[in-house]
């Protein structure tokens, strides 16, 4: 279903979605959600809301609920629009509200506010009015809401259903929904057999490619075109074809500021749209978008050897705009941040690069052109395959 990768690829302001009914891809789109956000420690479903049935802790918020809102101001916009929608509301009934969600949010909400990144809140199970004004709540604070409703939308007031987004598909059925298990990345050695096998029509290369041989493999690398919503132009990057399919690889920061992508080909004189992205990781910063067109993938490199110091690369982009540049250098060094690896390099690159390849005189990847210092001579990095290899996989085939 198109919303789940709506859901999964938003950007800009915040959003509130129900899903009413299932699809016969149902519960493979839920599945498939938690694999693309699965990197995104700003990722949370619910697949059922506890009761609070402790008396202790019944007491306890009973007690509190007046601090808890002085300490989150948004409760009182929350409380504003539920008065709107049931009119005969008393102080034991408002308080019996703000325990349940004050219970949810200490449950659910509060370890998982301190992450950082977009993020994204998946609920399903039984649901009445006091789940969906949790629910709104979190939006409130900033959170993207997708509410999962496969037996029917919610019995509750047309005020509050209107402050979400709704999308019916298909016939709805009381379905059950498992509960979220973060996917694991796959080992090292399962991902380099899987490259190995990925485009059986392109042999592995034993030996060096010339420049020349290698730079023709820029109908690979292609330029994208970012605009905004109104049409007007943002900027511009490079992408990585992976997938004979049409999807490409590129930085997630050289789509941030865009709705629309606009992709070039080498020797195509058309311009092939992309309306979303279909997958992305904020820490990578790596991202996939899709056109509607074969292509002709690069490989990953499989990691059979340590890169080191020294070695022969060479970088295609788009710099400035100048469509599927090629320069070669060497690899200057290794720097590693939290979860992050980086690839420094040398051959030139400037604004427009990234997103684009690093190959090895293999012609395969080692890494995606990610960012250069700019008051620096040829100081650039890129995304080390390492990352790259396990984001991309599903698409791979």
């Amino acid at each position: 279903m198109q919303e789940f990768d709506l859901f999964a690829s938003r950007q800009g302001e915040p959003c509130f979605y129900r899903i009413i009914g299932i699809s016969e891809t149902y519960l493979q789109e839920i599945q498939e959600l938690d694999c693309t956000l699965a990197g995104n420690s700003s990722y949370l479903r619910i697949n059922e809301f506890k009761i609070l049935s402790d008396k202790n802790q019944i007491q306890h918020y009973q007690e509190t609920v007046q601090e808890y809102q002085k300490n989150y101001p948004k409760i009182s916009e929350m409380l504003k629009l539920y008065h709107q929608s049931i009119k005969l509301v008393n102080q034991t009934i408002e308080k019996n509200l703000l325990v349940s969600v004050f219970f949810w949010y200490d449950n659910y909400l509060k370890e998982y506010m301190q992450q950082t990144g977009r993020k994204k809140l998946v609920c399903s199970g039984k649901m009445g009015y006091k789940e969906y004004l949790f629910c709104y709540f979190a939006y409130l604070l900033g959170v993207d809401v997708l509410l999962l409703l496969p037996e029917g939308d919610l019995k509750i007031s047309d005020i509050l259903l209107k402050q979400s987004q709704a999308f019916t598909t298909g016939r709805t059925e009381a379905v059950k929904i498992p509960a979220y298990q973060k996917p694991a990345l796959r080992p090292q050695a399962a991902a380099q057999k899987k490259i190995n096998t990925i485009h059986p029509d392109r042999k592995k290369q034993n030996t060096e490619l010339s420049y020349e041989a290698l730079a023709r493999l820029a109908k690979s690398v292609v330029m994208i075109s970012v605009y905004d919503r109104n049409g007007e132009f943002k900027g511009s990057g490079s992408g990585i074809a992976i997938s004979k399919d049409g999807y490409i690889l590129t930085n997630l920061h050289v789509l941030s500021d865009g709705d629309i992508y606009a992709v070039r080909l080498e020797n195509d004189e058309q311009v092939y749209p992309a309306y979303q992205i279909i997958k992305y990781h904020t820490q990578f910063n790596l991202a996939v978008i899709k056109i509607d067109r074969n292509l002709d993938p690069l490989r990953i490199y499989d990691g059979r050897n340590e890169l080191v110091r020294g070695q022969k690369i060479i970088a295609i982009g788009s710099p400035m705009g100048l469509f599927n540049s090629v320069s070669d250098g060497i690899i200057a060094g290794f720097r590693k941040t939290e979860n992050q690896e980086y690839i420094q390099f040398t051959a030139a690159v400037s604004d427009g690069s990234c997103g684009g390849a690093l190959l090895n005189t293999y012609g395969e990847i080692i890494g995606i052109n990610t960012a250069h210092v700019i008051k620096g001579e040829n100081i650039n990095l890129a995304v080390s395959y390492k990352q790259i290899l396990p984001f991309i996989l599903g698409f791979l085939h």
